[in-house]
Formats: structure tokens, sequence, C-alpha cells
């Protein structure tokens, strides 16, 4: 039987215990930024893409065929025998990578397992030992067929962009997995509505104001204090906070 680990990021690669056996498949998406309703895989890969390299130069530094299309197709190309481990924190931009990632294994037959420790969401996993990322290891959540195809229902809600819905489906299993319904609130209360903004953006023109301050470095450490929900990086927030200054 081979092992594979899907991790939710580089970082978590680069201080992954080198006792934990198997092969490693590193999802780099953000899919809770742009564009993700595609027809097909192939059109998915070339949007997203574009998507990213206009919306953040830096990416450029790094392909997205093959540094990112690679290693998701990997993922679909799992051999039935494998035992699958999903590496994924609770905040909503790894959440939405998770469920994309389960539903690209969504003809898999082999067991798949969730290493969700107990965290800070203020750190993840990048605030565990290599103790902890063992203990974490050791006690999976192994996903029953009827989760992870709620799992996969929930990627193609976030898809269509009905968080509604995605909730009413995520509270049959509040039980076996809490996390989600935390998760799909903060996507919903993100969608702009009328003159609200959505919830990220409005709480950085409020700590830009509360600190009376346009540095983005405080405006950002502040941010991901008080919404650590979210996960986001420093990319996607300067462009929300980018996109604030641009409407003032």
């Amino acid at each position: 039987m081979k092992i594979t680990h899907i991790l939710n990021g580089d970082a978590l690669a680069m201080n992954f215990p080198e006792g934990i056996l198997g092969e490693k498949i590193i999802f780099r998406e953000c899919l809770v930024d742009g564009p993700v309703d595609f027809d097909s895989f192939e059109e998915f890969i070339i949007g997203r893409s574009k998507y990213l390299t206009k919306t953040f130069p830096g990416a450029q530094e790094q392909s997205y065929i093959p540094y990112v299309s690679d290693e998701l197709e990997k993922i679909m190309t799992r051999a039935d025998s494998d035992r699958i481990y999903c590496w994924f924190e609770a905040d909503l931009f790894c959440q939405v990578n998770f469920w994309c990632a389960i539903s690209l294994l969504k003809d898999h037959e082999g067991e798949i397992g969730l290493v969700l420790p107990k965290m800070d969401l203020h750190t993840g996993f990048g605030g565990l030992s290599a103790d902890e990322l063992w203990d974490a290891f050791r006690n999976p959540r192994i996903l029953s067929s009827n989760e992870r195809n709620i799992l996969t229902e929930l990627w193609r809600l976030f898809k269509k962009k009905k968080p509604k819905e995605a909730k009413s489906l995520a509270l049959t299993l509040e039980k076996e997995l809490p996390f989600l319904i935390p998760a799909i609130q903060a996507w919903e209360d993100s969608i702009p509505h009328g003159d609200y903004p959505g919830k990220p953006k409005a709480i950085l023109a409020a700590i830009s104001k509360e600190l009376k301050t346009d540095e983005f470095k405080y405006v950002f450490r502040e941010f991901h204090r008080r919404l650590p929900i979210y996960g986001y990086g420093d990319l996607i927030t300067r462009r929300l906070w980018e996109e604030i200054k641009l409407e003032d």
C-alpha cells in the first residue's frame, strides 16, 4: 500500500517530519480568490493561470503550469490502493482548497484521512512542533463515503456561489466536521451586497480608521488577529486593501 500526503502549502512541506513516509503533493492554489467555475479541468488550469498572473505579478516568477497544475494532476491520478492523508486547516482559505482536493478524488476507492490537529487559527500548522505533527498524523479523521460526497458538493456550491445551500448541507455534518460551518459563514459574510463591501473589506477599512494609519503592515497584522477564520495571506489581503483605497 502506498501512502500519499496532500499538504496545504510549501511551508508545511518544508517542516514536514522526515520520519512520516509517503509521497508529498503540495496544494499550491488559493481558490478562495478569483474565478473557479470552469467547464473542464483544462479550462480551469488556463483560467486560474490567467487570473493569478494578472492579479499577482509575483506569481509570474513561478509558472502556474507546471508549478501548480502538475500537483493537482497528481491528486487525480492516485491509485485506488493508495491511502491518502489530506493536511488542511480549518480556515476558509484552507477549507476551499480541501473541498477541491476531495472533489479531485471523487472516484478514489481507497481510504482518505483528514489531518486536522487542534490548533490556533492564528498559527496553523506553522505553529506546531514535529512531535505535534506526528501526533496529528497518528490520529487522522477517516472520511466516510457520505462525508466525501458532501465535501465534493461543497466545492460545487462554492463554484456556484451558493453559501446558504452549502451551510444547510454542512449542518448535516455539524457533529462529525464542526469546522465546516464557521468557514462557510466566513465565506457568506465576505460576499458584498448593496453598499456593504463584504466583511473582510469592511474590517480592513475599520482597522485603518481605528489605528489612524494607511500602513498596510499594521492593518494586515490587526486584520489577521481579528479574522483568522479567513486564512488570507498578505497577497490577498493587500489586493482587498488596494481596492478599498481605489474606492475611497
